[in-house]
């Protein structure tokens, strides 16, 4: 049995304000804010002991069914992040400018454009190529901007996935 370290990131919102008040004892759930420039996000933290990576995820799973349970809404996580206890945390996946215009549907010299808006996410590092982006803040920023819209690419594109699934069997 290991003790693994689970992250579960949501965005500010009323309902993870609401959730990360409420107390557990079976859970033992340490809350910060951090401030990006796409808005703020609240991270849940806990220790869990497990024996595998997957029972550890597992247990994430549940966790974030009893988040929305406190949310009394269901609110979706940006990004789960897990690692053993004393470990490094591993590196986010990161994407480039090409790659995000490639998750909107766009050209990437739109997604240029996008980049100087106020609103599109802050750089995790800048390289000789160009900036380069954490995907959970890139997908955080496609939600925000479908919903701007008032378009669910995301529900649709999984409902696509499911179909193809389907006849493929």
């Amino acid at each position: 049995m290991s003790d693994w370290t689970v992250r579960i990131f949501f965005a500010k919102t009323a309902a993870t304000v609401r959730a990360s008040k409420v107390q557990s004892d079976r859970l033992a759930l340490d809350w910060k804010m951090i401030e990006r420039r796409t808005g703020a996000t609240l991270a849940a933290t806990q220790t869990v002991r497990h024996g595998t990576v997957s029972s550890a995820l597992l247990s994430a799973a549940r966790t974030v069914q009893w988040i929305q349970k406190a949310a009394e809404e269901e609110i979706e996580p940006i990004s789960v992040s897990i690692h053993r206890d004393g470990e490094a945390e591993q590196l986010p996946e990161l994407v480039t400018l090409a790659e995000i215009a490639v998750q909107l549907g766009v050209s990437r010299q739109r997604v240029q454009q996008l980049s100087r808006q106020p609103w599109f996410p802050s750089p995790a590092a800048r390289t000789r190529n160009g900036p380069i982006y954490t995907l959970a803040d890139a997908q955080q920023m496609q939600r925000q901007r479908e919903a701007k819209l008032g378009k669910d690419y995301t529900r649709q594109r999984l409902v696509d996935a499911i179909t193809s699934q389907d006849q493929r069997l």
